[in-house]
């Protein structure tokens, strides 16, 4: 398991750093400059933190800390279910608590006047993730065969 974390960190932040950079726009006073630069940073590893969390999530609901391996539609379902909760929630936190505001171009979606964009990130990313650490992985088994 433990390489499952590893590489799950590993893909994660230079993944979640590129989306985030390239969001920018959809945000308030977020200029493309160094200071940004570290935001987004800084926000890639909370990105990891979610995307952690949603390991975690469906291994505990599937009863299966493989998962990651043995990719079907319900496993793939659970993980969109807890991208939606795990991302909306920290959506509305960080609104709630001025962390950040959007732009006139970020879209939202009307139920929850929350941006599309973080909501897509934490249903697209972590899959792309996932997926590569399975290819990673499965890689490191056939080459000790």
């Amino acid at each position: 398991m433990n390489n499952y974390i590893k590489y799950i960190i590993l893909f994660s932040i230079p993944i979640n750093f590129i989306w985030e950079m390239a969001q920018m726009p959809f945000y308030e006073n977020m200029p493309w400059n160094f200071e940004t630069s570290i935001f987004c940073l800084i926000a890639s590893f909370g990105d990891v933190v979610m995307i952690l969390i949603i390991f975690y999530f469906v291994a505990v609901l599937a009863k299966d800390f493989n998962w990651i391996l043995n990719l079907n539609p319900l496993k793939i379902i659970l993980s969109l279910i807890a991208g939606i909760i795990i991302g909306g929630l920290v959506e509305q936190i960080a609104l709630v608590f001025n962390m950040w505001s959007y732009s006139s171009l970020m879209p939202l979606i009307p139920w929850g006047n929350i941006g599309i964009s973080p909501i897509l990130q934490m249903l697209i990313l972590p899959l792309v993730v996932f997926k590569l650490t399975k290819y990673r992985i499965t890689n490191l088994e056939r080459r000790k065969l």
